[in-house]
């Protein structure tokens, strides 16, 4: 968490009839991990690639989880 960044632990990507919806939150509080993830927010973006960009900028690379319905 350098540069005074607030960058969330927790981030899903879902896609769900051609909209991608990136929800984002803590999975830890204290040191500790909950269950289910304490959500701060989500957006709805139009393409993955969008949505992939901006889950990039609010968390770690290895925090981020990927959906695709069938």
């Amino acid at each position: 968490m350098s540069n005074g960044k607030n960058y969330y632990d927790y981030c899903e990507v879902l896609e769900n009839q051609g909209a991608y919806l990136v929800r984002f939150g803590y999975q830890s509080y204290k040191g500790k991990d909950v269950y289910p993830p304490i959500l701060i927010g989500d957006r709805i973006f139009p393409s993955e690639k969008k949505a992939l960009r901006y889950a990039k900028k609010i968390t770690t690379p290895n925090g981020i989880k990927s959906e695709k319905s069938k």
